[in-house]
This record gives structure tokens, sequence and C-alpha cells, in this order.
């Protein structure tokens, strides 16, 4: 079984890129005017779906891969990651199961929802699980507070607890609908994960079904250990 360590948390993802019981942070009041619009428009929504497209830096193996896909989201806690390229495979939250899913090797991961989804993942942000002023310290970042065009905000986050996997976070925000357009992670070893979200669409009355998985006939369903067997953040 491969290990792919690709992501982010998602992405989740990062991804991390819908939070939710998100309250004002102390210090900057700009930092506090982009976390509380952050948390308007999260409450605005109930699904969104979003093409992706990701850069991974492996720090051990000095190279680069690229990736692209779709991510879909319906609240509370459903998320889908569907990548395209370079090779298809899925990654499925649902109420109850995690399934990663790869197509080429006829195989699927499977494991327990509530295992995947920690409280300072990218994948328990995206579920709505997530309390951002409880696990990071969040700061404009220094070296990106506008976009080129004052199009963007980054906001620098770090982990109140040491992380196994990962060190910081980054999110890139819409200045003006304060949604969010991009998550980079870096992890312990110096590995980093950047992905950036277009095309987004809020509230289309997405289906619970579409977030169901049944394993096909002939794959080898492998209820592996997480940490091992990968995850998209």
């Amino acid at each position: 079984m491969r290990t792919d360590r690709r992501l982010f948390f998602i992405f989740s993802t990062v991804f991390c890129y819908v939070i939710i019981f998100i309250t004002p942070v102390k210090g900057s009041d700009r930092v506090d005017t982009v976390v509380n619009r952050l948390q308007e428009w999260y409450d605005s929504i109930e699904d969104f779906q979003t093409e992706f497209h990701q850069k991974s830096f492996s720090q051990i193996l000095n190279s680069s891969t690229e990736a692209k896909g779709k991510l879909f989201f319906k609240k509370p806690n459903l998320i889908k990651w569907s990548y395209e390229s370079p090779e298809k495979q899925e990654y499925i939250i649902e109420k109850e199961y995690f399934w990663w899913y790869l197509p080429e090797d006829a195989q699927v991961v499977k494991k327990k929802a509530g295992e995947v989804l920690k409280d300072t993942t990218p994948l328990s942000f995206l579920a709505g699980l997530g309390n951002l002023q409880k696990s990071f310290i969040i700061t404009l970042a220094e070296d990106g507070k506008e976009g080129a065009q004052k199009e963007s905000i980054y906001l620098d986050l770090h982990p109140r607890d040491e992380q196994k996997a990962y060190k910081s976070m980054q999110l890139k925000v819409n200045s003006k609908s304060f949604e969010i357009m991009g998550i980079t992670l870096i992890d312990s070893y110096g590995n980093r994960n950047e992905i950036d979200f277009f095309n987004m669409q809020s509230n289309q009355g997405l289906k619970s079904e579409l977030f169901q998985f049944v394993p096909p006939k002939g794959v080898d369903i492998i209820n592996g250990d997480f940490e091992t067997t990968g995850k998209p953040f």
C-alpha cells in the first residue's frame, strides 16, 4: 500500500477551508475583522463545491508534484476530495466512515470518521468541528498581508500544541467576500503543500448521496492505520 502524504488537512486541509465556531482572537483589529467575517461567510452557506490546484514539495526528496481535482462539502461533516490528476483517487468523509479509494490499485482504505476528524487537523475544520482560537495563534502573514491587487489576505496559523502532522498553516482569504481561497501547510520536516481554490459555488443543494461510498466489486478493503496509509492533509 502506497503512502500518500499529499496535503495537507486537505486541505484538507486543508485545506482547512471551511471554519465554524470561530470567535475573535485577541490582538490586531485587522485579524479580528477577518476572523469575524470568515464566520459570517461560513454561517451563510450550507454546502459548496470548488475546483482545486495543489502543489506539493518534498524536502526529503527535493522534488515537487502537482495535482488537481474537485472538492465537495456539505454541513455538518460531509467531505469529498476527488483527484483527477496525476491519478484518480478519492477521499470521502461521510457520517460514519472515512474512505480513501485508489481505482488504479483497486484498493480502498476504510476508517472510522471520528478517528480522522481531530480537533487540530484541517479535515476537522472542513467538517465544521474545529476551533481556531482554541487550537491556533493567528496573525497576519508578514510576507503577504495583501495580495498583488489587494484581492487576498493571508493569515498565519501556528498550533498551540505541538503537532506531529504539521508545523504551521496559512489561509488565503478573499479581501472582499472573505471566503477562503487557499491553504498552505508545512509539516515538521519542511514538506510544503499549497492548495488554491477556484470556481467555487455555494448553496447548490448538494445531495447527501454524493458523499456515500460503496466499494466496487473486486477491490481490496484495508482497515488500515490512518497515519501510515496516508491522508489528504
